[in-house]
């Protein structure tokens, strides 16, 4: 069983103690401030916990059984590739990347050897897109005893193109 943590915050500002040095805006962040207060609630099962991070995600993430097929997908996932929940549900996870590339074969194994790995790999849409990827994985035990794997995916093609802007 793992534990779920209640965090709040209180932070004094850096201001507070020389408000006079710096110009009239830094000043009123003096006004700002928070505590760090740690609260223990109820012990959660490790799939509780992997939950609450898949449901409150920033990056697409998708959970798969071992055989590969996909269990669920999250909304930003959904956005990514094109698919629909029901569509995926039909699919395994290999759909969505090159398979046959050196990163994916050693993000596999990896994964396998570890139990969790990270990589960057070339992924590909709905529409044939393909564009890279950062991914990181983690399996894992549901209560029930099922073995998944939960894996958050980041789009890099963005910072690709701003580094050959930037370069070119």
């Amino acid at each position: 069983m793992s534990k779920l943590f209640r965090f709040s915050m209180n932070i004094s500002s850096p201001y507070q103690s020389r408000q006079n040095d710096y110009p009239d805006g830094a000043k009123n962040l003096s006004n700002f401030s928070s505590k760090i207060e740690l609260e223990k609630t109820d012990n959660i099962s490790t799939e509780q916990l992997y939950e609450a991070v898949y449901k409150n995600a920033f990056h697409p993430m998708f959970i798969e059984n071992t055989d590969g097929r996909i269990v669920k997908f999250n909304e930003k996932f959904s956005e990514l590739f094109g698919f629909s929940q029901k569509e995926a549900e039909r699919l395994t996870a290999k759909i969505f990347f090159e398979t046959d590339e050196n990163s994916f074969l050693f993000f596999t194994n990896q994964k396998v050897e570890n139990g969790f790995a990270k990589a960057e790999i070339t992924a590909i849409k709905k529409s044939g897109e393909k564009f890279p990827c950062r991914i990181s994985s983690v399996i894992y035990q549901t209560d029930n005893g099922v073995v998944r794997t939960i894996n958050t995916l980041v789009n890099i093609s963005t910072n690709i193109s701003a580094r050959w802007s930037f370069a070119g």
